[in-house]
C-alpha cells in the first residue's frame, strides 16, 4: 500500500516533471503565447495527485498504488530499460528519481526545521541534506548506466540515465555553490555583528571612564592587540564608526582615464581583483582566447577523432573559466563592494560549474566510444 507521505511525495514529484515538461517544450512554446504558457504552467502547479498519476503513468491508480512497492525495489536501470511485459508500466525515470530523492531528503529537512528553526543555519542544514542526496543519486546514475546491456532496451536506458546523470550532476553543482554562498553570508554576518559588538563595548567603555573622543581614537589606532587581533577591515569600522560623518568625510576620488586604461589592461593580465564592470567581458575573453588556443591544436593532433579532442577543449575551457572564478571569489574581500563582488561572482560561478560538468560528461561519453570502436575495428582485423 501506499501512505498519504508518498502520495504527497509522488505529487510534488510528478509535478516537478511534467513542469520540466511545460517549460522546455519547443511546441508548446511555439503554439502557445506568453501568456497561455504561464498559465499552463500555474495549472501543472495545482494538479491534484489522480491528476498527477494521470498523465505520467497513464494507467489505473489502484494498479499503480497495489504494485508500487516494486518499482523501489527496482534499479534505476531496470526503470530506464526493462519492458515491462506483463507488469504495470514503469513511472517515468525522471520523476521516480525525483520521488527518490524528495523521499531521502524529506526527513532530514524535517530535522533541520526541528534544529535550526527561523535561520540561516535552517537553509544551510537542508542544503547539507540535498547534498548528500544528490551526491548519492548522481554515483547511482553513473554507475547504472554500464549495467544498461543487461535489459533488453539497452540503448533507451543508457540514453534515459545518461540525460538524467547530467541533469542530477549539475543539480549537484549548483546545491554546493549555493552551500558554499550561504556559508560566506553567514561568516560575513558573523564579522558584521561582532564588529558592531565590538563598537558597543568601545562606546560604554568610552562614556563609563570619560575619555575624550580624541584620545580614544588614538588608543583605537594605535593599540597593537587590536592591529593583531581584529581583520584590518573591522579595525576600519571599529574606528570609523566612532566618528561623526561630517567631522570626516571621505570623498572618494575621481578616475584618471589613463590609469583606468592601465587597470584594465592589468585585469586582463589577472594581476587584481577584477572589478564587476569588467568581470563578464574578461571571463568570456579569457575562456575564448583558451578554447581557440586548445581547437587550433585538435587541428593538427592524430591521436583522437576531431570530436572527441573538440569536447574536451571544450570541458577544459569551462574548467578554466571555474579556476577563475573560485580565484576571484576569494579575493572579492579586496573589491570596493564585497558583497556585490560574491554575489556577482556566485551567480557566474554557479553557471559554469554546472557547463563544467556537462562539457565533462560529454567529453568521456564521446571518448569512450571512440575507444570501444577502436577495438571493434582492431577485432575485425
Amino acid at each position: 500500500m501506499i501512505t498519504k507521505q508518498d502520495k504527497k511525495l509522488l505529487t510534488e514529484a510528478g509535478k516537478e516533471y511534467l513542469l520540466d515538461i511545460a517549460i522546455d517544450s519547443q511546441i508548446l512554446k511555439d503554439k502557445l503565447t506568453f501568456k497561455e504558457h504561464l498559465q499552463l504552467c500555474n495549472m501543472v502547479m495545482e494538479l491534484t495527485y489522480e491528476e498527477v498519476i494521470a498523465l505520467t503513468i497513464t494507467e489505473s491508480i489502484r494498479d499503480f498504488e497495489k504494485k508500487f512497492g516494486k518499482f523501489l525495489k527496482y534499479s534505476f536501470a531496470a526503470i530506464a530499460g526493462m519492458k515491462w511485459i506483463g507488469l504495470l508500466k514503469g513511472p517515468p525515470i525522471a520523476m521516480f528519481i525525483l520521488y527518490v530523492f524528495r523521499k531521502a531528503t524529506d526527513t532530514c529537512n524535517r530535522e533541520c526545521i526541528k534544529k535550526f528553526p527561523f535561520s540561516i543555519e535552517k537553509r544551510i542544514c537542508k542544503l547539507e541534506c540535498k547534498i548528500r542526496v544528490a551526491k548519492r543519486i548522481t554515483a547511482d546514475l553513473r554507475s547504472e548506466v554500464n549495467k544498461c546491456s543487461q535489459f533488453e532496451r539497452a540503448d533507451k536506458c543508457e540514453k534515459s540515465l545518461r540525460k538524467e546523470y547530467i541533469k542530477w550532476a549539475k543539480r549537484l553543482q549548483d546545491l554546493l555553490v549555493r552551500l558554499n554562498q550561504e556559508k560566506t553570508e553567514v561568516a560575513a554576518q558573523k564579522r558584521k555583528e561582532a564588529a558592531k559588538a565590538a563598537v558597543q563595548r568601545a562606546k560604554a567603555m568610552r562614556a563609563h571612564y570619560q575619555i575624550p573622543k580624541k584620545d580614544f581614537l588614538k588608543i583605537i589606532s594605535e593599540n597593537q592587540t587590536l592591529r593583531e587581533k581584529l581583520p584590518f577591515r573591522d579595525h576600519i569600522y571599529l574606528y570609523h564608526s566612532l566618528l561623526k560623518e561630517e567631522e570626516y568625510k571621505v570623498n572618494v576620488p575621481k578616475i584618471n582615464p589613463e590609469k583606468e586604461r592601465i587597470a584594465r589592461r592589468a585585469l586582463y593580465l589577472g594581476l587584481w581583483i577584477i572589478p564587476i564592470p569588467f568581470f563578464n567581458d574578461l571571463v568570456n575573453y579569457l575562456i575564448k582566447k583558451y578554447s581557440a588556443s586548445c581547437m587550433t591544436k585538435c587541428l593538427s593532433q592524430k591521436r583522437y577523432p576531431k570530436e572527441v579532442c573538440y569536447n574536451k577543449c571544450s570541458y577544459l575551457s569551462a574548467k578554466y573559466a571555474v579556476e577563475i572564478l573560485e580565484k576571484n571569489l576569494k579575493d572579492c574581500h579586496k573589491a570596493k563592494k564585497p558583497e556585490k563582488c560574491r554575489k556577482k561572482t556566485f551567480s557566474l560561478l554557479r553557471d559554469w560549474k554546472q557547463r563544467e560538468v556537462e562539457r565533462k560528461i560529454k567529453f568521456e561519453s564521446s571518448l569512450r566510444a571512440a575507444i570501444q570502436k577502436a577495438r571493434r575495428l582492431s577485432i575485425k582485423k
